[in-house]
């Protein structure tokens, strides 16, 4: 949280700032540490940097242009400060702006980034930090921001394979339900006479319009709260948590999942690896950003590691791996460029995801359509199929 402090030491007089600290003992403890008298101190309420710019922080942005500016041989300070000057946005001014005065008080980058760990993911904190010690701070940025933009293109991918699809099945039920509950009931009140002597579907169809044109608010508040309960029930930690394991285990989708979450375990791995954190330490802060299913497999991996197995040995055991990858991993362990072999099996399985992503869309996108025309058009011949009867019934 952040705290305002007044302070005093003999060479600077008296001055207030202001920090970000994990506790009030904390923020005290880092200045005095540097021989300041602390006059006061109290938190500052009502504002978290890490909360007022977490969900739009632009990270591989900010990644980008700290990595130029190291490049041109500006230090990590000024560095910092040049992005905050630049940036228009007053919540990731002050993120960055803080991030600035903590290097300035003397905490490392690493340090200084994990006072905002809301913003700054693990990844990110952990390459960092890694590279603190072999002042390849540069590299580190380098590999995140390859590391970003592989999994971002997969990401967009998949969103622009799915925008017509989207686009096709929103028109669709938008004419599905301009009929039920438009057409259809006016209709229906010509045909009240005659639902005894109509086909079955055509009746139900019927009487679906005459109960809707009868209780229209009733029919309103109860497709509103059908969607509701929907929405509430889809939202649902646990909901999404079965489905997606439900999702494991069918044919086809559920090997393109498995191989989806391999792709992130192996890129994940490959850059922490490459940046010298152990494999075990490693394995345990990419454990977060897959799936409960894959999570299972990753916690028997690690403990086979630390029963002294391999890396790859244990991928394997727990079915993390596929052929290439299998050969890959070994090569790695042979060579000592475990991280590299990583990120290349990453790129295999990124390929095959996209893919399988394109060969379906073009298979859903005409089939969704016929899907579609086959409902709207059974609706509509289901409301004229009557008129036809009585009009044979007239000849």
């Amino acid at each position: 949280m952040r705290f305002q402090l007044k302070l005093f030491r003999d060479e600077d007089g008296v001055r207030a700032l202001e920090c970000d600290a994990a506790g009030m003992d904390e923020a005290r403890a880092v200045y005095a540490a540097q021989g300041w008298e602390i006059l006061s101190a109290k938190p500052l309420a009502g504002w978290k940097p890490s909360h007022a710019a977490g969900k739009r922080f632009p990270l591989l942005l900010f990644a980008r242009g700290l990595k130029s500016l190291l490049d041109a041989g500006l230090t990590l300070v000024e560095c910092i400060d040049a992005l905050r000057d630049k940036e228009p946005e007053e919540p990731v001014r002050r993120v960055l702006a803080d991030l600035g005065d903590s290097l300035r008080t003397g905490l490392s980058f690493s340090r200084a980034l994990q006072r905002h760990e809301e913003i700054f993911p693990a990844l990110f904190r952990a390459a960092i930090e890694a590279s603190e010690q072999t002042g390849e701070v540069g590299e580190a940025l380098t590999r995140f921001i390859a590391y970003e933009q592989q999994f971002k293109a997969l990401r967009s991918r998949l969103g622009s394979a799915l925008i017509y699809p989207a686009v096709l099945t929103a028109l669709g039920g938008l004419v599905t339900v301009f009929l039920l509950t438009y057409v259809v009931p006016r209709f229906s009140v010509v045909f009240v006479d005659r639902l005894d002597q109509m086909p079955v579907l055509s009746g139900a169809v019927i009487r679906f319009g005459l109960l809707v044109s009868g209780h229209p608010l009733a029919a309103a508040l109860l497709g509103a709260a059908s969607l509701a309960a929907i929405g509430f029930v889809a939202t649902r930690k646990a909901v999404r948590v079965w489905a997606a394991s439900r999702a494991w285990d069918l044919p086809g989708i559920g090997v393109r999942l498995r191989q989806y979450q391999m792709a992130r375990l192996y890129r994940s791995l490959g850059l922490l690896l490459r940046g010298g954190i152990p494999a075990l330490r490693a394995m345990e802060m990419v454990r977060v950003l897959l799936s409960v299913a894959a999570r299972t497999g990753l916690d028997g991996a690690m403990a086979a590691v630390r029963e002294g197995h391999t890396l790859s040995a244990a991928l394997r055991e727990q079915g993390l791996t596929t052929s290439v990858a299998d050969r890959l991993f070994a090569a790695g362990e042979r060579s000592g460029r475990m991280g590299e072999m990583m990120e290349r099996a990453a790129d295999f399985l990124d390929e095959e995801v996209g893919d399988y992503l394109d060969r379906l869309i073009r298979l859903a996108e005409p089939l969704m359509m016929v899907i579609i025309g086959a409902i709207v058009g059974g609706i509509v011949i289901l409301m004229y199929l009557p008129i036809f009867e009585l009009a044979e019934s007239v000849k």
